[in-house]
Parts: C-alpha cells; structure tokens; sequence
C-alpha cells in the first residue's frame, strides 16, 4: 500500500505545515524520521493507482480528496490522531479540510452538502453533530484495504454477503442458460437505463439461476455482483443492522457492483418486513440495478413501499435441461445420456451438484443402466427426506415387458409414459402452459382387485421414465392430531417437487376416500385433509399413481383430477400362462411343467400366480432339484386355501395323482 500511505503522508505533512508550531510536539515516528514506511510492499501497486485514481476522480475536489487522505493518515497513524484532537477535539473534519486547502469561502452550502454525501459513501461518520462541518470522518482498514487493491469482504459481512467478479467469457460455464439470461438481461438494462429506482424482484424457484443470471447481465457492463443472503444478514446483524447496511451499501459503491438479496422471505407476525425496506432504502440512490430473489408464493408489492418490478423467472424446460448435463458432464469428464436425464426436473443448481458429487467416483466405462443408477441415486439424495419414514423407496427391477396386461389395459399406461416425456414440447413449445396454469402434472389411478397388477404397473412406469419411485407410507402420513397429517403431506409433496420422484399411494381408499356429511367435528376435520389434498395434488407438476381394490371407494374430485384411469381385470388364460412362464429366471432348473394347464385350472390374479411360482422355486430347492409340475400343483392349492377355498383332487385331472404321493 505504498501509494496510499504516501498520499496519507502528504496531507499528514500538509497539515503540520498549515498550523506549525502548534503541532510539533505530534512529530513523532514516521515524521520525525521524514519517511513513510511501506507496509505492505508486495501489493499490486497498478491496480492501487488506478483504484485511488478512480475514487479522487470521483470527489473531484481538493477539499474532499484531502479530507479522505487526512483520515487514511489517521488511521495509520497515532501521532496525527493525537494532532486532530489537539485541533478539531476529535479527528479529521471537513471544515478543517476546507480550511487547510483554502475553500472556506468558495463553497457554498448545497454544493458543500452535495460532495459530502459522496465522501460519506467511502467513510464512516464518528458523531451525530447537525453540523456537517463538525462531523467526524473516520477512515478503516476495509477502505485502506480497497485502496490498495483488497477486495476481501470486510469480517463482519464474509458469512452473510459475497462479491462475485465473473470473467468476461463466465457465460460459457452456464449451460442451457441462454432464455434466462436474455430475460433477466432485458430486465437488467431498462432497470439500469430509467431514471426511477426500482426493485427488480426475480420470483421463481431456488437453483434456476437468478442470481448467476444478474451476475451475468452486470458482467456485461464490467460490473461484479454483491449478493446478500438476507436471512444470514439479520442473524449476524442482530441489533446493528443499519451499521451492517452501511458497509454493504459502501462495497456496493465501491465498485458500482449490482446488488441482489437472496433467501428472503415474508412473515405477517414479525418486523423482518419493514426491516427489509429499511435496507432496501440504504440503496435507492445506487447507480446499479437492486434485484430480490424470492421463491413464487412471495410478495414484495404489498409489503413494500418502494417500487418494485417482478419477474417471472420460469423454470428450465426439458431442452435447456439436457444442455446442463451434457455441457457440464462434459466439463467434468463425464460420458451420459443427457438426453434421458433432461425429463428429471431439476434445476441447474441441483444438476450441479449431483454431477460434482458424482465426478469424483465416475468411471465412463459403466453401462448405460448403472450410470442412469448412479444418476437417479444421486438426483434423490440431493435433499432431505421427509421426516418419520413417510417415504419408502422401491427398488425398481420390472420392465414395461415384464407387464403381462391386455393392450387396452396397457394402452393408458404407455399413454402416460409418452405424455411425460413430451410435456416441455406441449406446455412450453406449443404453449399450452398459459390455458393449464395449474393441474399439470400425471395422476393416475389403478383400480382393481389385488394382485392384478398395480404396483407392477408403477414400477414399469418408474423403469420406462428412469424416475425413482416412492410410496406413501399412510400410517406413518394420517394421525389423529388435527392438521398434522396435512404438515407431513406437505413435507411429502415440497420434497417430491424438489427431487422429482413418482409418488406412489397405494390402498389409496384410506386418504382419498368420499368426504362425508358432517355430523361430528371429525368430520369436518377429515373432510378438510381431503379438500387439502386435493389442491395439493393440483399444484404438484410431477406424478402421483394411486391404488385403489374399488373405484367407486374413491372421491368424485379426485376422479376429475386423474389424468388416466386404468382398470385392471382378473387375466386371461392366456395371459396367466404368460405371467406364470415371466415368473421364472433362465436359471431357475425346471423339469417338464405344463404353463398351459396350470392357467387354465388355476384362475387366480398374477399376485397369486407369483406366489405360486415362489412357493414352486423354494420346494425345489429344499430338495436341490428342477420344480416339478407336483410342485406347482402344491403351491397352487396353498394359495386357494389361503382364500378359504378347497379344491379337490379332480379340479386337477391328469394331475391329481401327484396329489396322493
């Protein structure tokens, strides 16, 4: 900081010059010795010239400049501290630098006021005296740091604010990020170019983008960004906010940087709102844009008085999406389908992370299955699971193939598959989002008797969409207490949107049953988790499959909600030989067994044929042999008899004789 100090030196010796005798018992250490002492000499001595160039340009008077250098000499060193109170019985004024430079007379008092407030944007004021001229200026390491070149926050600000610099090719790193960063670099321009100040309010989900996309728009114009986290702000600040929102307006200035507030929010109880607009008032003369990051259900208008201009930052769509993963599996080394990935919802935030989590343990030559594993996996585990177990991951091994359904039963579901998939071209493509703001997710139920399918059918559908699957835990979701079955349903749906995970409700009669009159308080309560749901279902973007033995157990609004409904029936002959002959494994040893006999005497769901063939495997094995038809014909019985059913030795005919061994 070698030019700093010099200057601070010089107007030092500029005032001992100025009152002379009076000051020189102060002529101590640096000034008796005549010298100034470089402290830190292996600083970057151009980017200091320029950066003190800047700000005397900037004051653009002697009486200002010298007062700014008169501080810095203060605050380096003691005799001259010791010297001002002599003086001015504090510290460096600006009456007394109108005095030492001679413009006593030449101001007057609007221009005085008007270069004050620009010097007061670099240094602090030491007393609240009315008097301008008396007020104190009072230099500090961060201004002496900025001088020289520093632009390391100041300690009180480091956990709650950052100072982003991007270089001018920053926007190549932002994959899929060209819609975003064109809209809020419109935004960013008129805001920049009007000559009212407003709040730029950039409402939509977390990790999209926001912030980086301001950042960008101010690198346009070689500005950097002071981001705020608002929340972290007021638990640092405490009692000293406004102390706090002085430092933050002064980086601000100091680099004519934008300035974005993330992580706010809104609450109707508390003072945070009018201490947000307090903030925000710190920054209405700043020349650069101020923007709010807020999440869709905040609003700014209403809770402040300063103007505010909201954006609706949409989230990314399907082919932006798969721009992210290719180009930043690319930059991480990473070989994937990012085509296949690009349905995930993720945001770019979250795309990030799972790659970066993934890069360090990643090897190209996986398969495709492992690494879509891999990805899926590590998609999920991005956020916290909802508490007490209400969701239970099933791990999917069943095939679209592995669905033995006639095809009018499996039309609906390849139907939902091929509608999820296409869902950007519809709402975003062709637009269809404006006539469907809401109710835009896939609901679909699956009704018929057990063992028929359903659960199968979801876990087809999570394998066809490489979309983890979920299902809902009800006893761990419904309680008894009023309005905590809604906060954990909540919890369920805010993680399903986050992490894009198929919501599986099976026995779904327990939560979706018909809303009933209401003749007890219960009822009222129970009738209102239905109403919630309801909305809630209608909200949420993704999929929810529901199971149900009866569709008529079902409420007629959840009916109307439901995108497809697939009826499943009790098979077919012919197509229960085809499940029981899916059931076995090529490694499975099996003697001569007649699939085709067994469908035909055995008419049971594929639940039971499942377990018939289960049943089949295990007594085959206690005996390290191939199952035999005998086999079979065992576990089949078993399974009548489980149902209460008895069948004699001729339901069997030519193999009722292995019955009697």
């Amino acid at each position: 900081m070698q030019i700093i100090e010099q200057k601070a030196y010089d107007a030092a010796l500029r005032l001992f010059s100025r009152y002379g005798s009076r000051l020189d018992k102060y002529r101590t250490g640096a000034f008796a010795e005549g010298a100034v002492h470089a402290l830190f000499a292996d600083e970057d001595i151009d980017a200091e010239e320029a950066r003190i160039s800047v700000t005397e340009a900037i004051l653009n008077d002697p009486a200002l400049i010298f007062a700014l250098h008169l501080s810095v000499a203060a605050f380096l060193y003691p005799e001259i501290k010791g010297a001002l109170k002599a003086l001015t019985g504090g510290g460096v004024t600006l009456m007394l630098a109108l005095d030492v430079c001679g413009e006593r007379e030449k101001w007057s008092f609007p221009i005085l006021r008007e270069g004050y407030e620009v010097l007061c944007r670099y240094v602090a004021i030491g007393d609240d005296r009315a008097n301008i001229l008396q007020r104190e200026i009072v230099a500090d390491g961060r201004l002496v740091a900025y001088l020289t070149g520093d632009d390391e926050l100041p300690t009180e600000l480091r956990g709650s604010s950052e100072l982003w610099f991007l270089e001018p090719d920053a926007r190549d790193d932002y994959f899929g990020f060209s819609d975003t960063a064109a809209l809020i670099r419109r935004e960013y321009l008129a805001a920049r170019e009007s000559r009212d100040f407003y709040i730029l309010q950039l409402s939509g989900k977390t990790g999209i983008g926001k912030k980086s996309a301001i950042a960008l728009a101010a690198e346009d114009h070689d500005r950097p960004t002071l981001v705020i986290y608002w929340d972290r702000l007021l638990a640092s600040a405490g009692e000293r906010l406004g102390h706090f929102m002085w430092l933050l307006r002064r980086e601000a200035y100091f680099y004519d940087a934008a300035v974005v507030f993330d992580r706010f929010f809104v609450s109707d109880k508390t003072d945070v709102d009018d201490l947000f607009i307090r903030a925000i008032r710190h920054f209405k003369n700043h020349r650069e844009p101020v923007a709010v990051c807020t999440d869709p259900r905040v609003e700014l208008i209403p809770e402040s008085t300063v103007p505010v201009r909201r954006i609706e930052v949409p989230f990314p769509d399907k082919n932006s999406r798969m721009q992210a993963w290719e180009g930043l599996a690319g930059r991480y080394g990473m070989q994937l389908d990012a085509e296949s990935f690009g349905i995930n919802e993720l945001s770019y935030r979250d795309i990030k992370r799972v790659l970066l989590t993934l890069s360090s343990d990643w090897d190209n030559d996986w398969s495709e299955e492992e690494k879509a594993t891999r990805v899926i996996n590590a998609c999920v585990d991005c956020y916290p699971a909802p508490k007490k177990g209400s969701l239970k991951h099933i791990d999917v091994s069943v095939t679209m193939d592995d669905l033995k359904l006639p095809e009018k039963q499996k039309r609906p579901i390849l139907d939902l598959v091929d509608g999820v998939k296409n869902a950007d071209l519809v709402y975003d493509t062709w637009g269809m989002k404006k006539k469907f703001p809401y109710g835009r997710g896939f609901t679909v139920l699956f009704v018929g008797p057990p063992g028929t399918g359903k659960t199968m059918a979801a876990n087809a559908v999570s394998s066809v969409l490489r979309i983890p699957l979920y299902r809902i835990d009800l006893s761990q979701v419904v309680d008894k207490y009023i309005g905590e079955t809604e906060k954990r349903l909540e919890e369920i749906f805010s993680y399903a949107q986050n992490t894009n995970i198929i919501l599986f409700f099976d026995e779904a009669d327990a939560i979706f049953g018909k809303r009933t009159e209401v003749v007890e308080a219960k009822d009222k309560y129970a009738n209102t988790e239905v109403s919630f749901i309801l909305q809630r279902i209608e909200e949420y973007d993704g999929i929810v499959m529901l199971a149900s033995n009866m569709k008529s157990n079902i409420d007629a609004a959840f009916m109307r909600r439901m995108k497809y409904v697939v009826h499943f029936e009790m098979p077919d002959e012919a197509t229960r030989c085809e499940i029981l002959k899916s059931c076995f494994t090529p490694d499975v040893p099996q003697g001569d067994l007649d699939f085709e006999f067994i469908a035909k005497k055995v008419e049971l769901s594929g639940g039971y044929l499942k377990n018939i063939v289960w049943n089949a495997s295990f007594l085959a094995a206690s005996r390290n042999s191939p199952v035999t038809m005998e086999d079979m014909i065992r576990s089949a019985i078993s399974e009548y008899e489980k149902m209460g059913q008895v069948p004699t030795f001729m339901d069997f005919g030519e193999y009722s004789y292995l019955l009697h061994n």
